[in-house]
């Protein structure tokens, strides 16, 4: 267990399992490589907070982009792959992050630009989808399910 300081939540304690290695940091980020993955709304529940390791003040909303849109794909090149150290799709997750206006109903995630992260590596890279998401997209917004 390690102390970092957080922009929300004050001092807290963390289990180094919850501390992720950003390689390439994230877009417009880059000096910050590591983050770790607070869930103060209880395990596994969202959203969840990504936080600097080293910027107390760099906090990060995410959400698990299937709760917004289930038919989200994530899809990787061979070179993410490689940094992620993936042997598996199925051993990457992807999160979004939030803008949260003052007024929450008006949230929105950036669906383009997903966190993947490899749990058991504990390892993550922000990416660039080639597939067409919003990078604003409404998350308490009534849609039709495809």
């Amino acid at each position: 267990m390690i102390n970092i300081e957080t922009r929300d939540f004050g001092t807290i304690e963390v289990n180094e399992n919850e501390i992720y290695d950003f390689p390439n940091g994230l877009y417009a980020f880059e000096d910050n490589k590591k983050f770790a993955l607070l869930s103060p709304l209880g395990e596994g529940v969202y959203p969840m907070w990504l936080q600097s390791v080293d910027d107390p003040t760099l906090c990060f909303i995410v959400f698990n982009p299937m709760l917004i849109d289930g038919g989200f794909t994530v899809v990787l090149a061979d070179s993410e792959r490689s940094l992620l150290g993936l042997k598996a799709d199925d051993d990457a997750t992807a999160l979004v992050i939030a803008k949260v206006p003052a007024d929450y109903k008006h949230t929105t995630v950036n669906m383009k630009s997903p966190i993947v992260i490899n749990k058991a590596e504990r390892k993550a890279i922000q990416v660039i989808l080639p597939l067409d998401y919003p990078f604003r997209m409404p998350v308490y917004e009534a849609r039709e399910v495809k």
